[in-house]
């Protein structure tokens, strides 16, 4: 599925993007590619669900965020809807579909606690949701996480 070539790429720049005025024009300097092919790969790549996402990662609280993870019991016939909604905000950075009673979970970071809860109850009041847990960050653990890329 993955060349050769693309799996260097994935590795490169999830381990050392350089923080530079071209960034793709470095990192394809090192493999011999041109900027324009390299950016080609990632869009296909991209395209293809592998990449979901390229960019930086912040320490909220540092920045005077509040976050959260919600767990919503959601019965199958309101998923898309409930999934929709909860997504339309901008402040909710993922969303997982689980097993077991709660089966939709999510994390929001919002500017404020009390903008942070006032989300939780308009999701809550549109989708007629009796019970949702707000779990608030007390404590952050950051694993840095790196995948291989077999």
């Amino acid at each position: 599925m993955l060349s050769a070539c693309d799996k260097l790429i994935l590795k490169k720049l999830q381990d050392n993007f350089p923080l530079v005025s071209r960034p793709y024009q470095e990192v394809a300097a090192c493999f011999g590619l041109s900027e324009d092919e390299l950016i080609w790969r990632l869009r296909r790549l991209k395209k293809k669900g592998i990449i979901r996402y390229v960019g930086a990662v912040f320490d909220t609280r540092r920045l005077g965020l509040s976050s959260a993870l919600v767990a919503v019991k959601i019965e199958g016939k309101k998923l898309k809807k409930a999934v929709r909604l909860i997504n339309s905000f901008e402040e909710v950075t993922h969303n997982y579909l689980r097993q077991g009673p709660y089966n939709v979970w999510f994390t929001l970071t919002a500017t404020s606690k009390k903008r942070l809860n006032a989300i939780v109850n308009q999701i809550k009041q549109k989708l007629s949701i009796k019970e949702i847990l707000v779990l608030y960050s007390l404590k952050v653990y950051k694993i840095d996480a790196r995948f291989e890329i077999k």
